[in-house]
């Protein structure tokens, strides 16, 4: 089993975190994104997705957070949902650099 990472990048100019894989992950990867959260302060709640467009709720320290992917242009980024969540978008940014992603 592989195991994969994000580079994050987190410009405090905005209350996004931009996330690339150091390996390329198809769509069917992202579906099951939830799994990689097993075991982190990051709760994952509801999963929606389309055509090309993948987003997972997320929970942290109390605040909601968006995880974002596009396939078509291969974009993820993570949203604060509040103003308050964007406040804590550095300690996020920090768990995601953390992470590793399991299961493909």
């Amino acid at each position: 089993m592989r195991k994969n990472s994000f580079i994050v990048q987190y410009p405090q100019l905005n209350a996004q975190i931009y996330l690339t894989p150091l390996q390329p992950l198809r769509f069917e990867h992202w579906l099951q994104c939830k799994a990689w959260f097993a075991g982190t302060a990051i709760s994952p709640l509801e999963l929606q997705y389309g055509a090309d467009l993948i987003e997972l709720q997320l929970r942290y320290a109390g605040e909601a957070f968006t995880l974002h992917y596009e396939d078509n242009s291969e974009s993820c980024w993570v949203s604060a949902d509040s103003a308050a969540a964007a406040m804590l978008l550095s300690e996020l940014a920090n768990l995601f650099r953390q992470l590793e992603l399991t299961g493909f």
